[in-house]
């Protein structure tokens, strides 16, 4: 029984750290709009409108530079890797 409400604790602990995690990046999201990271740095020292570069900011401000495929993979192990771990610890 013991070992139950262990387990019930640490996907509670996880829940909880990934919610804050989603609120912070929400909060930051919210701050800074969907602006680019030259546009926010432009814009933070003064230096007005940002640039000769005029292209759309992405998806939520983020943009892929160099291959998306490698991304893809990259982000398809690490979500494989997180599954391994949660079989082997049983969370």
């Amino acid at each position: 029984m013991q070992d139950k409400a262990k387990g019930n604790r640490g996907v509670i602990v996880f829940i909880a750290i990934l919610l804050l995690f989603v609120i912070f990046g929400a909060v930051a999201y919210l701050v800074s709009g969907n602006k680019g990271i030259e546009e926010r740095f432009s814009q933070a020292v003064g230096q007005g409108g940002g640039g000769d570069e005029k292209g759309d900011n992405g998806f939520l401000g983020f943009n892929i530079e160099g291959n998306p495929l490698t991304y893809i993979v990259i982000l398809i192990l690490l979500i494989a890797a997180c599954v391994v771990l949660l079989k082997v610890f049983k969370i």
